[in-house]
């Protein structure tokens, strides 16, 4: 039997062998291609791209529904965004490569290129057409399921956290200040939100409500996205679980149980991951190609991914230095999506110190916004891929709450639960995105990029941790509100004025006023939208006193919180130079403030990276008598920390003060 065997090894090989050397044009075979069907049994089809001339593609480009070509119009209105990558492959050319005998999977008219199911000989034939420009193999992916390494776990939270809308998924409607949106009436009508995932259960009782637009099935070749694909039914390999999971969050609706950010969205459902195989699911990035340029030709506004390719199974997968925005086929398309003017959304991955260790295909898009994740108290998730890029772009772009996800659950029965990983951060952050876009509809998706970068919670101080920081949809639907107004500081009987200004769009200019403000502080409305502050040192007013500044447009207010700090002498006896600094900084406190008891560091995540207490209550070595403390821009674990701004709480016997202080390279 053993003999046997090799003989049809030998065979094998031979018939390969043969089938190589029968190729009509071998330049046309990238090394990878050829590897891999000398690798191949001769009957055994392999999945290929077969890149095409420009003569393959027809002259007219493909029809847009009015929904697409609404879309386009907004960042072109003469020409629609119409270019050659709307110009599909033409039926002729797909029937030349088809009587080769290969099985046609899908044509892309973006990547000039058909992906086939060729074996050996096949592949021999397509070379010798004049049509065929390059033939390479596909990658094939292999990650975890759900989203790489997420851990789902139940939980068991307070019921004090829910009310009566929401249910338990209060939080992360906070969290995302999509709460804020909906009680102005905003819900995502009139957004199309594309979701490419597993496949969904449309049955649930949070999602049977759901406006769906359109689905289709990637894998294979049809519109239900419903069914199970896999003999063997796990939580892991069930076809429905992660996809359902996802769109829980964004979309879900069951008032009392579960709110989705985006609940009044249109949605269209691509079926493009397997996941049969239990923890480890065969990719196929065709699919996801696929399914961009059908969601592009729906008119969909908003491409929801939360599908990440950390681990590969072939040998030529993806190494950091491919991670540069131009290699991953699946990036290069998503950042063609994002041309056609749909804002393309992906999860970051959950490969923080994997071998990859960074945001894995496509997130790597320079116009992908890709999504990192935190706990609950706004540090950083264990697990959220970090950046940067292969060619040093700052990844991810924004990040939010991805721990502990109330939404919907499609198996062993349906239900809610609580899920875990950039998969479930980048739907919230999808839906407050459509939230931004119902309020402005005319809003382009490169603009709306902008804004959620600029509105983000760390914008100053872009790190490949956070990115630009916690995501806002309240921020990036550009409503009115107010700029952060530092800290005041006055001395007794001296006057300061600062300027109060509001930013984003209103029918009119919202209305500014403070609530309990100190005795001293007045604000003068200047009804164009900024009002003028003025304090006045009062020494009846404690060292340190907090108030509240409101802009109201009638429909929605936004407040802020402002420090008074008034002093009877020097305001500024805690101070710090050189500011900005490259090796070290010293803080310094006079004697108005006292012995320093505390000088401690944050950055602009808020995590603390350096802190030196004073524990005796008289000076020491470190702690001068003139109070003099060194910091040489060092984390607790002596490693240095990145250029940026850094926040600086200072404690002494009778001041506290606040700076901010910047590394610099």
């Amino acid at each position: 039997m053993r003999t046997l065997s090799i003989k049809i090894l030998i065979l094998c090989l031979a018939l390969v062998t043969a089938a190589a050397s029968a190729v009509e044009d071998p330049g046309k075979l990238t090394p990878r291609a050829r590897d891999r069907m000398l690798s191949s049994l001769s009957d055994f089809p392999e999945i290929y791209w077969i890149y095409l001339d420009e003569s393959a593609f027809a002259d007219t480009a493909i029809p847009l529904t009015e929904r697409a070509r609404a879309r386009r119009r907004k960042a072109d209105p003469d020409g629609l965004l119409i270019d050659r990558l709307d110009h599909p492959v033409t039926d002729a050319a797909l029937a030349q490569i088809a009587a080769t005998g290969v099985t046609v999977r899908h044509p892309s008219r973006w990547l000039r290129a058909v992906s086939v199911y060729a074996d050996a000989a096949q592949l021999a034939s397509l070379s010798g057409l004049p049509v065929v420009r390059r033939i390479d193999a596909l990658k094939t992916m292999l990650s975890p399921s759900p989203d790489d390494k997420a851990i789902d776990r139940p939980m068991t939270p307070s019921l004090d956290a829910a009310d009566d809308d929401y249910g338990l998924s209060q939080l992360q409607n906070q969290f995302v200040e999509a709460d804020r949106l909906h009680r102005i009436g905003l819900s995502g009508v009139g957004v199309l939100i594309a979701i490419f995932d597993t496949g969904f259960d449309i049955d649930h009782p949070a999602l049977e409500s759901a406006s769906v637009v359109a689905a289709y099935d990637f894998i294979n070749g049809d519109t239900s996205v419903a069914e199970q694909d896999c003999e063997l039914e796990t939580e892991r390999n069930h076809q429905n679980y992660h996809g359902t999971l996802v769109w829980g969050a964004v979309g879900g609706y069951l008032p009392g149980s579960l709110i989705g950010v985006a609940f009044g969205a249109d949605f269209a459902l691509a079926k493009t991951e397997i996941t049969c195989g239990g923890t480890e699911i065969r990719l196929e990035e065709d699919n996801w190609v696929a399914a961009a340029e059908w969601a592009d030709s729906l008119g969909a506004d908003i491409i929801t991914s939360s599908l990440t390719y950390a681990d590969f199974q072939d040998a030529d997968d993806y190494t950091v230095a491919d991670l540069d925005g131009n290699t991953a086929l699946l990036t290069i398309a998503a950042d063609i999506a994002a041309s056609k003017n749909i804002l393309v959304l992906n999860a970051a991955g959950n490969g923080r110190g994997g071998d990859l260790n960074r945001v894995a295909p496509p997130a790597d898009g320079d116009s992908v916004i890709a999504v990192g994740a935190v706990n609950a108290d706004s540090t950083l998730a264990a697990f959220s891929s970090p950046g940067p890029t292969a060619d040093g772009r700052i990844k991810p772009d924004v990040t939010t709450l991805g721990v502990g996800i109330y939404t919907t659950r499609a198996y062993p029965i349906r239900s809610f639960f609580y899920s875990t990983g950039t998969s479930l951060s980048t739907p919230l952050v999808a839906g407050g995105a459509a939230l931004a876009m119902e309020r402005n509809p005319n809003i382009t998706a490169a603009e709306l990029a902008d804004l959620m970068r600029i509105t983000a919670g760390g914008s100053s101080s872009p790190d490949n941790d956070f990115g630009y920081g916690l995501f806002s949809a309240f921020r990036s639907a550009n409503l009115p509100r107010l700029e952060p107004v530092d800290d005041i500081q006055v001395r007794v009987g001296e006057e300061i004025e600062v300027t109060v200004v509001t930013a984003g769009l209103s029918e009119s200019p919202p209305s500014i006023s403070g609530i309990n403000l100190p005795e001293g502080v007045t604000i003068l409305d200047n009804i164009d939208g900024t009002a003028l502050l003025t304090a006045i040192g009062n020494k009846d007013n404690p060292p340190e006193v907090v108030f509240q500044i409101i802009a109201d447009v009638g429909y929605l207010a936004d407040t802020i919180s402002v420090m008074l700090q008034t002093f009877d002498s020097n305001p500024n006896s805690i101070y710090a130079g050189p500011n900005p600094f490259s090796e070290s900084i010293w803080f310094y406190a006079d004697a108005a403030a006292g012995i320093m008891r505390t000088v401690t560091i944050f950055n602009m995540a808020g995590e603390k990276v350096w802190e030196r207490v004073n524990h005796s209550p008289n000076p020491s070595d470190v702690m001068t008598e003139w109070d003099i403390v060194r910091w040489d821009g060092r984390n607790g674990d002596g490693e240095s920390v990145a250029p940026g701004v850094y926040l600086v709480c200072i404690q002494a016997e009778r001041r506290t003060a606040r700076l901010k202080v910047l590394k610099t390279d």
